[in-house]
């Protein structure tokens, strides 16, 4: 008879979802096909030891991306047109015009 496991929730999330190392490997394979039929169990076991235990952020470029358009259609005086054409506030406007330019 088997033992019923005592966070049956979390093991059954941990078996319905692959984890951030089996969707990027999944999106590799989708971007690159010729690497699908690699043994890739290797890569993955060495990415995961890599990364046990750390906490990652991955960040989102959406941020950046509007700063950079904020930027190319900001004169100086036409805040409230920009906010209009790109669907934000006028202090979201401002708040990227405030940011300081990454390189």
């Amino acid at each position: 008879m088997t033992q019923a496991s005592p966070t049956p929730a979390l093991d059954s999330l941990l078996q319905s979802e692959p984890d951030l190392v089996d969707r990027i490997f999944d999106y590799l394979i989708e971007v690159h096909p010729e690497i699908a039929g690699l043994k890739l169990d290797d890569a993955r076991r060495a990415v995961r030891s890599h990364l046990a235990g750390s906490r990652y952020y991955v960040a989102s470029r959406k941020r950046d991306d509007l700063a950079s358009r904020v930027l190319s259609l900001f004169n100086g005086r036409n805040a409230t047109e920009v906010a209009r054409k790109l669907g934000v506030s006028r202090a979201t406007v401002y708040r990227c015009l405030k940011q300081p330019r990454r390189e």
